[in-house]
């Protein structure tokens, strides 16, 4: 009898983090919804629960070794682990004389090795299995450098290096790895921000979404490396 597929979601406690996993949900997967925020991480679970009664909520910080690594020895326990998407990210947009040392940590921390973390024990199942894919969610600012985002874009430039160097890693394995690069998101992700952006202008979060499972979609030994989405009319 073949094992329930396994989507881990990091970052799942809001927008697209959210909405991907409503998504893959919806689809069947036993969806892992890891995050910080226990109350947010709640609220997604009510959205799945709509979809799939079967899904998990993982408390986890991952940039803590020790939280990740119990994550995925949890995951052993549920089924077969078919993907990852490592979405958890923050950001401080200021200028660069104006960005705290912590703010520049955090950064780095959340958005390059929180990945690393997740992709290194998800490599660790997937390469024995000889199957699975990992989706990493980038941003446009992964591809092209943008003003007052200098700790942003430099997490994410790194992320695009470390995706593409998996990728090249895992082609023997059978294990896939898309990166996805989205301009900004009309989503609760901005909530928190105090910016006077055009939100009505940003691209929509569904799309988004369906452009991720389109990749996930991919069948046999087809994958789709990367995706670029952006609103038609270009950047704002």
């Amino acid at each position: 009898m073949s094992k329930k597929k396994i989507a881990v979601i990091t970052g799942a406690s809001q927008g697209i983090g959210r909405a991907i996993s409503v998504k893959l949900a919806s689809k069947g997967y036993i969806t892992v919804l890891a995050g910080r925020n226990e109350e947010n991480l709640r609220k997604t679970a009510e959205f799945v629960s709509q979809v799939n009664d079967n899904y998990q909520v993982s408390i986890t910080d991952v940039t803590s070794e020790v939280d990740v690594e119990a994550l995925f020895k949890e995951i052993e326990e549920l089924g077969e682990l078919a993907i990852l998407i490592n979405n958890a990210g923050v950001g401080t947009f200021k200028a660069v004389e104006n960005i705290t040392l912590e703010e520049w940590e955090d950064m780095l921390d959340v958005n390059l090795t929180g990945a690393f973390l997740t992709t290194r024990e998800a490599v660790k199942v997937m390469k024995k299995n000889r199957s699975g894919h990992i989706i990493f969610i980038n941003s446009l600012s992964g591809k092209r450098a943008l003003s007052w985002g200098s700790g942003y874009s430099a997490t994410k430039y790194g992320l695009k290096g470390f995706a593409d160097t998996v990728r090249i890693e895992l082609r023997k394995s059978n294990v896939k790895v898309t990166s996805i690069f989205p301009g900004s998101v009309d989503s609760s992700w901005w909530d928190s921000f105090d910016f006077d952006f055009p939100r009505d202008q940003m691209l929509d979060e569904q799309n988004v979404v369906e452009a991720i499972y389109a990749a996930i979609s991919q069948e046999g030994r087809s994958v789709i490396e990367e995706i670029d989405i952006r609103q038609v009319g270009g950047d704002f």
